[in-house]
């Protein structure tokens, strides 16, 4: 089963929010519509059976209702073809980060995380968030960071450092960079190579492939993920699998799934 593991399904007014914002930057150029529906319906037509919906706190006191938006969406996919993850997200400066987290995973069944820097200006080892890493450690969720301060989504090789802390401190919590740092992915593979517990995923950003070397990915295939950003995204899912194509069947499989599979399966 092919597993998408960077999907925004956002709910009600924030998605037509984002959409908006997205729209301006590059009017008419986005591959699929703003509608749950179709970005599964088109996700099925891939050949994809999972994705991972990530909502994203961007700002304190809306990560709760995120969440459970995210669950209700899990719980009852409006294309019943395509498995949802529900993800959970959270910001620093929630009341109680750890609280919310846990919430999300024990009582609204929530199976990975999401933060993003940029959107919600604030650093992966911000001090807010250090017994919700440690929670997320303990429990060995998933957490997909999206690393950085640009409103462009790119990410310098110099702001990786707050995430690697955070993989020090917590060897076990399993750290996904986002978009593999695009265009700073040298840095993000430097990484990974000293951090195990660091994986990256593939995710292009906006009408931007991520640029990740075959070799590298032969070599560290247990570490990478596919994603696609849909639907705010300007190539198609089709493409990202294609850029695939190069690769052995075991990268190949470990990447479009396999390595998705393990970290849900290991999810305590």
């Amino acid at each position: 089963m092919i597993v998408d593991t960077h999907v925004h399904l956002l709910p009600g007014r924030l998605g037509e929010k984002v959409r908006a914002i997205f729209e301006a930057y590059i009017p008419g150029r986005l591959s699929y519509p703003n509608d749950h529906a179709a970005v599964l319906a088109a996700a099925e037509r891939a050949g994809v059976g999972q994705v991972w919906s990530l909502p994203y706190a961007h700002k304190p006191g809306v990560a709760a209702g995120l969440n459970e938006a995210s669950a209700r969406l899990a719980a009852r996919p409006p294309h019943p073809s395509v498995q949802v993850v529900g993800g959970a997200t959270v910001h620093p400066g929630d009341a109680d980060p750890e609280r919310v987290v846990g919430r999300a995973i024990d009582e609204l069944g929530l199976r990975v995380l999401k933060l993003h820097c940029s959107v919600g200006d604030f650093r992966a080892d911000d001090p807010a968030f250090d017994a919700m890493w440690r929670l997320v450690e303990r429990r060995r969720l998933p957490a997909v960071v999206h690393v950085g301060h640009a409103v462009t989504g790119h990410t310098r090789s110099e702001e990786l450092a707050a995430l690697e802390n955070v993989a020090r401190r917590h060897p076990q919590a399993p750290l996904i960079i986002a978009h593999a740092a695009h265009p700073a992915s040298a840095a993000a593979i430097e990484l990974i190579g000293r951090c195990p517990n660091v994986l990256a995923d593939l995710t292009p950003v906006v009408t931007e492939p991520v640029e990740v070397p075959a070799e590298v990915l032969e070599e560290h295939a247990d570490r990478f993920l596919f994603g696609t950003d849909a639907p705010n995204v300007a190539l198609t899912i089709e493409s990202g699998m294609a850029r695939l194509d190069g690769l052995s069947p075991a990268a190949r499989a470990a990447i479009l799934g396999g390595n998705a599979r393990r970290l849900l399966a290991e999810v305590r």
